[in-house]
């Protein structure tokens, strides 16, 4: 009998139709007269949009296997597949929910889409193909890069899982046994694991030393108890003062985690002496074992002692009491370090040997560096809210907790001998090697340990003399061995110079790394290449097996390298590449390998690759709760979370691959495929290939034996990437980057059939590489069919974190091939036969507007139309004779007239008001703040940004939320910078007005007298208008004071002669 959750999904699969068997009618793409698809007439944009931000936080795990960078929302491709090849119904207004009552739909079993080609060109991720194979399609891809080949490669794999699992145990019990030794420790209050010698299956005895264990030995040896999870360490800045040297932990504070813990508590008073305390019910520490200091700001508190009951803080009386019902209760607890080790050390040890630590220094010299920084380690664990200082009890040392009691900015650190403050780079590059680095932190696991039982087991511990003994003897061992038995498997490269362009030229000559190695620490590199070995060797598996698990491999790297960091205030790790770059820290995290928990380790890489082939045999997707609201509303409340999977039962198929440019694709025929579906790299947002490098040159140590034409080279192939790279085109990356996505629109264009589709999104938060891609479109022989505006990348969710700090919607562009020359139109009637196409979609818009699409969104659609009739003449519009409109004034021109045609019954602004002030008005014409991404959409197309309004100071961001500024605000600035000499319309207008506000202390009509506040011709209109449409009564009250203040202001002057305009506005 199904279970109350299973039949809950049961019933919310039979809601949405998930796993029905459907045969949608398709369109023959050789007719040029075909019927259009549902995707060029509509498309379900806000129900799309509401599983993609679910989908953004919870991914599907076969896009977890591996990392790609910007991988688009499945959601989006899935709904864009099924529209592109869907004949449109004969009302257009109902191909959205066409689209969308099939989305749950099984496609394969009926088979209406296998006879559809369909080819992605820019396949990245390998998104496109796996949701394409799944509706039953044709599916092939190509990309230029090999590493994208290779994760989309895995993604399609139909590998047997049990034999997968076979070789990661293998892997496992051949790594583990070797690297161990390196990994183990001590947990809190002195809890000691267990050794155990297999032979003999004996424990060892206290004071046993695996380090002592050689390598032959290693393997008859198993361990169980407390291991590292995560190392921290931070880069140190050595000196360039002469005669100091120092050597300086780059810190911007002694912050090393905060956490806040839930334990029981009980409010209890001392029947002895009074106090009244908490009792709790466990001991809430993520230090156990370093002093603890308690903030006074904290209750007294006290943790139920077994032997003795509860035990006063104060006065130490213990009872055995009752206490009834308990509360949770939050503990906010800090860990800091210790100033002695902020302090730093010297150059060199007291008999003058150098001290190592840098990526080229030898195991020796950093060994001993190693155990002079382990010497002076102490943490110290606070507990309460941090107070700007705090005392050490064990030292009695003050010290501050803030940024006041770091060493270091962005880029700049104060030497802690000498106080001279320098600049990091400088400091480190005289060196010629990285910065040396030294860890002062681990967080364990010791799950048994009663004094772990609040953090889940995990606890914080200083990296003392033992933790550095294991480290040292690390890299003893790779020292020793890298040449030999591990030769093979690591890589040999340099970084290629083709890197310094993502990352300012100081990657390799400033923060000195020189070859890829230098990017791990000798211990990383051990793991790695032993690792890697036992993946291609152990055992007797199948290369696809083999090949498979190399998808863990590449996750891995990522987490077990110098660039990964600590988020300190999610308590967690962040993997290197997190901002798609190569920006050094100041202070980085090293994570385990076979620990059972924690993200980052070898255990949680391999966790992907067995369910994303769990899931592509059996695909699930989410059904949010907000979509069921209005259909099944009973249904919805029952769903515990934001949504509900179900099963449409269409597994991942295989799908055709290649590696190559898309500008030749020499694979497929003329006019042979019925859809192009992509998602092209966008400018110079992405580095692409200088990010897969990183993995690369790993993964060809094993891989170029099997695909010699993909992966003998040392590194990615550059020259015909479709991405505007300063350093390979310094003169003018932009051009470089359209004339090549030219080019791969243009090989589309000769692959599509006569009525086929290119349908692709786009992601850019600026305007000009959007202009960029339009005209490479239209000078490839395209026209724009429609544009619909849909939620961003796989990586950012509803909170959204590394990586997403630019873009915050796509849009969907579906083109077809302009198939007739161009014929000359003018710029006036393009205009009239604009606003005729674009009010035909008026019952579509007012379909999405009553399902609560934002006005913004609608507008993208309204623009998209709009552009079809341009795309359609392009080259051929004319402002005047012989002289052609450009993709970029069109579209200022276009976005005008929607926006005015949209807001029909709203008084546009005056028509003689500046081209900004207008766009500011119309855009927050009766709002007082708009969120950022709707104020985006609002200006997409306008060449205008957020930004530039911010920079005029007529509005404010916070939080991603613009407030318009306030008149009188904006008037008293205006009175406190000397009264700046005033020109723009609307400076002068939220001038005025300010000063007509009751008690702003401006006198508005010396205001007008002002020899710096010339009026405007504009200005008269613009204060009527705002009299009328400002967002509040105070405002237009103050704009109406305004208006007679003007005009007795105007009586008073010597008439002037009427000024003709230049050019007339074409009436509509």
């Amino acid at each position: 009998m199904a279970t109350k959750k299973e039949q809950l999904a049961i019933e919310v699969a039979k809601a949405v139709g998930a796993g029905k068997a459907v045969e949608m009618e398709t369109v023959d793409f050789n007719d040029p007269n075909r019927p259009k698809t549902c995707l060029e007439v509509d498309f379900p944009i806000l129900p799309v949009n509401q599983v993609a931000i679910i989908e953004g936080n919870a991914g599907k795990p076969i896009y977890q296997m591996s990392k790609w960078w910007a991988r688009r929302r499945s959601s989006v491709f899935r709904s864009m597949l099924i529209a592109a090849a869907t004949k449109a119904p004969e009302d257009k207004s109902h191909a959205a929910k066409l689209v969308w009552d099939n989305y749950y739909a099984n496609h394969q079993k009926k088979g209406a889409f296998k006879h559809l080609k369909v080819v992605d060109i820019f396949m990245g991720g390998g998104t496109t193909l796996v949701e394409g194979s799944r509706l039953g399609m044709q599916m092939y891809g190509n990309d230029l890069n090999p590493v994208a080949w290779f994760v989309v490669k895995q993604e399609l794999a139909n590998v047997d899982l049990d034999e997968v699992k076979r070789l990661l145990a293998d892997i496992e019990a051949e790594v583990k046994p070797q690297i161990m030794p390196y990994y183990y420790c001590d947990g809190p209050n002195g809890e000691k694991g267990t050794w155990t010698h297999l032979p003999s299956k004996q424990e060892m005895p206290a004071g046993f030393d695996p380090l002592s264990l050689t390598q032959e030995q290693r393997s008859e040896y198993s361990y169980e108890g407390p291991e590292i999870l995560h190392t921290f360490l931070a880069k140190h800045g050595p000196c360039q003062v002469t005669g100091c040297g120092h050597r300086t932990p780059l810190m911007t504070s002694p912050l090393v985690a905060i956490k806040t813990l839930t334990v029981k508590a009980w409010e209890h008073t001392c029947s002895k002496c009074g106090t009244a305390f908490d009792v709790e019910d466990t001991s809430a520490r993520i230090a156990p074992d370093v002093p603890l200091y308690v903030a006074q700001t904290e209750k007294p508190f006290s943790v139920i002692d077994q032997k003795r009951g509860v035990v006063c803080p104060h006065c130490d009386h213990s009872t055995m009491v009752k206490l009834g019902k308990s509360k949770n209760k939050k503990v906010e607890l800090s860990v800091l370090l210790h100033p002695e080790w902020i302090a730093g050390a010297k150059k060199a040890s007291a008999e003058g040997n150098a001290y190592g630590g840098a990526a080229q220094d030898d195991a020796i010299s950093t060994g001993r560096w190693n155990e002079e920084r382990s010497r002076t380690i102490r943490l110290l664990e606070v507990r309460g809210e941090l107070p700007d200082e705090v005392t050490c009890p064990e030292t009695k040392v003050s010290f501050l907790t803030g940024k006041s009691g770091g060493t270091a900015k962005p880029g700049v650190f104060t030497c802690a001998a000498c106080g001279t403050a320098q600049d990091v780079v400088a400091a480190i590059r005289p060196t010629e090697k990285t910065a040396p680095f030294a860890a002062y932190a681990v967080q364990g696991y010791a799950p048994s340990n009663q004094a772990t039982g609040a953090y889940n087991g995990k606890f914080y511990a200083p990296f003392d003399k033992q933790f550095a003994r294991q480290y040292s003897a690390a890299a003893s061992e790779w020292e020793k061995i890298k040449e030999t038995e591990l030769r093979d498997f690591w890589p040999r490269s340099e970084i290629p110079e083709s890197l310094r362009a993502t990352v300012k030229d100081v990657i390799t000559s400033g923060h000195g790394y020189r070859n890829w190695i230098d990017m791990f620490n000798s211990r990383q590199l051990l793991v790695h290449a032993r690792l890697l070995k036992a993946i291609v060797t152990v055992g007797s598996y199948s290369w696809e097996i083999r090949e498979y698990v190399l998808g863990a491999f590449q996750q891995y790297l990522r987490g077990q390298c110098m660039f990964s960091f600590w988020h300190i205030t999610k308590d967690h790790y962040a993997p290197a590449l997190s901002n798609s770059d190569y920006r050094p820290k100041m202070t980085v995290v090293e994570v385990g390998v076979f620990s059972p928990i924690g993200y980052g380790n070898w255990s949680s890489a391999i966790k992907p690759i067995l369910e994303g082939r769990d899931w592509a045999k059996n695909p699930w997707e989410l059904v949010p709760a907000t979509t069921l609201e209005k259909s099944h509303g009973q249904l919805a409340g029952q769903i515990s979370g934001k949504s509900e999977k179900v099963y449409p039962g269409d597994a991942v198929c295989s799908g055709t691959l290649t590696q190559g440019s898309s500008t030749e694709l020499q694979q497929y025929s003329e006019s042979t495929v019925d859809l192009v579906i992509t998602d092209p790299p966008f400018g110079d947002l992405v580095q692409y290939s200088e990010l897969a490098d990183f993995f690369y040159v790993w993964l060809r140590l094993v891989l170029k034996r099997n695909y010699p034409e993909i992966f003998t080279a040392e590194f990615t192939p550059k020259t015909l990437e479709a991405v505007a790279n300063k350093f390979r085109e310094p003169d003018d990356p932009d051009a470089f980057y359209q004339r090549l996505l030219t080019q791969c629109w243009r090989e589309a264009y000769r692959l599509l059939k006569p009525s086929g589709m290119l349908a692709f999104t786009f992601h850019h938060s600026e305007d000009e590489p959007w202009v960029a891609v339009l005209e490479s479109l239209f000078d490839a022989g395209y026209y724009l069919e429609a544009t619909y505006p849909i939620r961003s990348d796989e990586t950012k969710g509803e909170k959204a974190e590394f990586g997403a700090q630019k873009i915050e919607y796509d849009i969907i562009h579906v083109c077809r091939k302009r198939t007739e020359e161009p014929k000359p139109v003018s710029w006036g009637r393009m205009r009239r036969e604009v606003m005729a196409d674009v009010r035909q979609l008026q019952s579509m818009l007012e379909n999405h507007a009553k399902e609560g699409l934002p006005a913004a969104d609608i507008q993208v659609i309204r623009r998209g139309k709009a552009l079809e009739y341009f795309s359609r003449h392009y080259g051929k519009v004319f402002v005047d004779e012989g002289r052609t409109i450009s993709v970029k004034d069109a579209l200022v021109g276009i976005n005008q007239l929607i926006d005015e045609d949209a807001d029909k019954g709203k008084e546009p602004p005056p028509v003689n008001a500046e081209p900004m002030s207008r766009q500011f008005l119309r855009t927050f014409d009766g709002k007082t703040e708009i969120a950022r991404d709707q104020l985006q959409k609002f200006l997409r197309g306008s060449i205008t940004t957020p930004d530039e309004f911010v920079q005029r100071g007529w509005c404010s961001e916070k939080s991603k939320i613009f407030t318009v500024v306030d008149p009188l605000d904006f008037a008293r600035d205006w009175q406190g910078k000397h009264k700046r000499k005033l020109t723009s319309d609307l400076d002068q207008a939220l001038v005025l007005i300010g000063a007509c506000y009751d008690g702003s202390g401006i006198n508005a009509s010396d205001t007008l007298k002002n020899e710096n506040f010339k009026p405007h011709v504009a200005l008269k209109p613009l204060l009527d208008w705002l009299s009328r449409r400002a967002a509040n009564s105070a405002a237009r009250n103050a704009a109406s004071r305004a208006v007679s203040i003007f005009n007795n202001w105007a009586a008073t002057q010597a008439p002037k002669p009427k000024q003709g305009t230049l050019f007339e506005e074409y009436e509509l």
